[in-house]
């Protein structure tokens, strides 16, 4: 994860999730990959993983009580999607007809 401010390197291994994780979920991390199907495997870790990494970047707090992670002025949406909004609307009134 790289966005100028937080840099995080973390090795995509069992070990160097469960040391980045918070301490209060390292269990329910074994649990999981002890007890996952291996069809579920890699899900199962990629969702670890991501939440190791946020943990590690000291994001993970503010990612969970849905703080905005968002730097810079932001832009009107009908700026950034000119013409999405009718787009929209047209299908909408097209569904409900």
């Amino acid at each position: 994860m790289t966005d100028g401010k937080y840099t995080v390197r973390l090795d995509r291994t069992i070990t160097a999730v469960r040391a980045a994780l918070p301490e209060d979920e390292v269990a329910e991390f074994n649990e999981a990959m002890e007890t996952t199907h291996v069809d579920e495997w890699q899900r199962t870790f990629t969702h670890w993983f991501i939440i190791a990494a946020l943990n590690k970047a000291g994001m993970l707090e503010a990612v969970r009580s849905d703080q905005s992670m968002a730097t810079g002025e932001g832009i009107p949406f009908d700026e950034a999607f000119p013409g999405y909004r009718e787009r929209w609307e047209k299908e909408r009134a097209q569904h409900a007809a």
